[in-house]
């Protein structure tokens, strides 16, 4: 983490946003793994090697931390900032995108959490926010069906590189995963 040119060791912006990333992702790690009553701020904090008290400062509270970690809003946002015609590999590259530089996977995530308490609001983010505006831009009578089946494909693919890590699909650079899995999605987009 960087400091400020005077030397105060107050953390430059760069630093204070790594940080402000890395608590989210530790957030985000320990709300799928467990309930929000099973999870403190320590073991956050403990996770990205940062103290309690810092977590507090940039979140406020443990209920502002959860609010932001189960939002979809921003990857969301990310995946769908495409045009209809090329949405596949789009999906297909933000997704990998997000697995290398964020070291997050928002289908995942959705799914360990569906399993914990509190999924209902992590389901319900990731409906809102990526499903339901999916399915709205598809232009066919069949749209939440082909929303769903995207969503599938994807978490499929998520699974496979980061949980089950197969070798086959491990082996292959990010362009080919696009120009294998691209093509299929895009058959779900396209009426």
């Amino acid at each position: 983490m960087g400091t400020d040119p005077s030397g105060a060791g107050a953390p430059d912006a760069s630093g204070a946003g790594q940080t402000r990333d890395a608590i989210l992702r530790a957030a985000r790690r320990r709300f799928a793994q467990r309930g929000f009553a099973e999870v403190g701020l320590r073991d956050i904090a403990l996770d990205c090697g940062v103290s309690a008290a810092l977590v507090v400062k940039y979140f406020g509270t443990k209920e502002n931390l959860f609010a932001e970690a189960v939002s979809f809003e921003t990857e969301a946002t990310a995946l769908l900032d495409c045009a209809l015609p090329g949405l596949g590999e789009h999906l297909v590259r933000t997704l990998l995108d997000l697995h290398e530089r964020a070291h997050s996977d928002p289908f995942l995530r959705a799914v360990l959490a569906a399993f914990r308490p509190n999924g209902a609001e992590f389901s319900a983010s990731f409906q809102r926010y990526f499903v339901q505006p999916l399915a709205a831009r598809l232009a066919c009578a069949d749209a939440q069906l082909r929303a769903d089946l995207i969503c599938a494909q994807l978490i499929g693919l998520g699974a496979v590189r980061l949980a089950i890590n197969l070798p086959g699909v491990s082996a292959l650079t990010a362009e080919q995963v696009v120009a294998h899995y691209g093509p299929l999605l895009q058959g779900l987009v396209d009426a």
